[in-house]
């Protein structure tokens, strides 16, 4: 179980959620992953977005149905708007929404239970708060935490008003820190393992929206930046045994940000894959004595520009001497840098209508002249199977316009080589003219990103792969 705490563990573990909006769907493929390597966390702590998180593990949920909540999450669940009249006074308002929905739809979908919360002695949770009045952090167990907390810590200035508890008000502790390392130091942790959200890009980018993400991430990186300083003197007068480590899971290009969820450029099943994937990665090249506590462990890399897009394959194939339908689904992100390029790849299949989606780990591409060819990894019943597929190369124009990727050969081999599943998964023209508008393309420059720019990058991405091999 991954946050059942032991009495006496050989080390003691702080698993930390931090924030990141709607994104935080990503930590659950995370978890997932801690959850496969065996790793327990003796305490588990959330802040901002990773409240939502935190509050699904402490209600006594799995990683795996954590994962599928978000999956299937509607995202207008978190729009609430305030009365009209309000919005007659603007400038008189705590927030421009509230968090009503929140209450009464995402919480319960996600499975978010206060009495399952207060009542579970399996786990060690802390909940993370700005109590105004004070202007500190106060962390609240999972014990005596009571639902407004957790409404009052995902409840970011500006966009949703602060909640009055007793005689206090609160908000969301973003502005002061965006993951609470010491309340694990606290808790005698000598592990962090901290999984990160939010961007950390040198790069400062014009309008306002992107000024008002880049204050959330310098009051985030440098609440980190503070607490590091505060354990690097705790390790100075520790014994080697006795030191707190560090490990941090991010993505090392910046994860998209909400509007990208809320506008389907990307969406919370690729989220949680992206997450598992990257988790995996970790976990299989970590190093034993942690990271560095400074800047480089949250920095990201934002590249020059950003390609996105998306194909979803159907069919019914052989498995278990009956047809069974399968799903396929596919994220690729195409990165170009000033001096590389870089392309990440992302899946789950879905083998039967009843069972849990099953992201994928070590997706290679291998190259070909007019085809593309994937390998991946993929958990089924506590065993890794090898997932191949093979897709025919369209030219740029037509997979821009949502007219390429029309089938997908797979084939499913279990770890002594036998075939579990082969044949061949179809994409509807529904889902290939989807892709049209899904498909995206961002760039930190002043350049253009429109039709032309795509094609330009899909006929990079296709050079690329096709000089791509195992």
């Amino acid at each position: 179980m991954l946050t059942k705490p032991s009495k006496n563990p050989a080390v003691k573990r702080s698993l930390v959620l931090a924030g990141g909006g709607m994104r935080v769907a990503y930590q659950a493929g995370v978890l997932m992953a801690l959850e496969e390597s065996g790793l327990q966390f003796s305490h588990v702590d959330g802040t901002s977005g990773g409240i939502f998180n935190t509050s699904m593990l402490a209600s006594g949920l799995s990683p795996k149905t954590m994962a599928e909540k978000w999956r299937t999450l509607k995202l207008k669940y978190f729009v609430s708007t305030r009365k009209v009249k309000d919005y007659l006074h603007m400038f008189k308002m705590q927030g421009y929404a509230d968090a009503d929905n929140i209450r009464k739809k995402v919480f319960p979908h996600l499975g978010i239970n206060l009495k399952n919360i207060n009542a579970n002695a399996e786990i060690n949770a802390t909940f993370n708060v700005c109590n105004f009045r004070t202007k500190s952090v106060e962390a609240k167990p999972n014990t005596t935490v009571k639902e407004d907390h957790l409404i009052a810590g995902v409840s970011l200035p500006l966009f949703m008003p602060a909640i009055k508890i007793d005689e206090d008000w609160y908000t969301d502790a973003v502005w002061i820190k965006d993951a609470n390392l010491i309340e694990s130091v606290n808790q005698g942790s000598k592990e962090l393992w901290l999984v990160w959200a939010i961007g950390n890009s040198p790069n400062y980018l014009k309008g306002a929206f992107h000024q008002y993400v880049h204050m959330i991430e310098m009051s985030a990186n440098g609440g980190l930046l503070e607490e590091y300083r505060y354990i690097h003197k705790l390790n100075e007068l520790a014994t080697a045994d006795e030191k707190i480590k560090l490990f941090v899971i991010k993505s090392q290009i910046p994860l998209p940000l909400d509007p990208d969820f809320f506008f389907n450029k990307i969406n919370a099943r690729e989220l949680v894959n992206m997450g598992y994937a990257q988790a995996k990665g970790y976990l299989q090249n970590y190093k034993p004595e942690g990271e560095l506590l400074d800047e480089t462990a949250s920095a990201s890399e934002e590249p020059d520009f950003l390609l996105t897009f998306r194909s979803e394959y159907f069919g019914k194939l052989a498995f278990n001497s009956k047809q069974t339908p399968v799903q396929l689904f596919i994220y690729t992100r195409f990165a170009q840098f000033p001096d590389k390029q870089v392309c990440e790849v992302y899946s789950s299949i879905k083998i039967g209508r009843e069972e849990l989606e099953i992201p994928t780990y070590n997706y290679e591409i291998i190259g070909g002249n007019q085809e593309l060819k994937g390998v991946s990894k993929f958990v089924l019943d506590g065993k890794e199977m090898t997932l191949t597929t093979v897709q025919k190369l369209s030219s740029p124009i037509e997979i821009a316009m949502g007219l390429g990727f029309k089938q997908i050969e797979i084939k499913v081999q279990a770890e002594d080589g036998s075939t579990m599943i082969e044949g061949k998964l179809y994409q509807s023209m529904g889902s290939r003219l989807k892709s049209l508008y899904s498909t995206n393309l961002s760039t930190i420059t002043d350049k253009r990103t429109g039709l032309r720019a795509k094609l330009k990058m899909f006929k990079a991405f296709i050079n690329h792969v096709k000089t791509k091999t195992s």
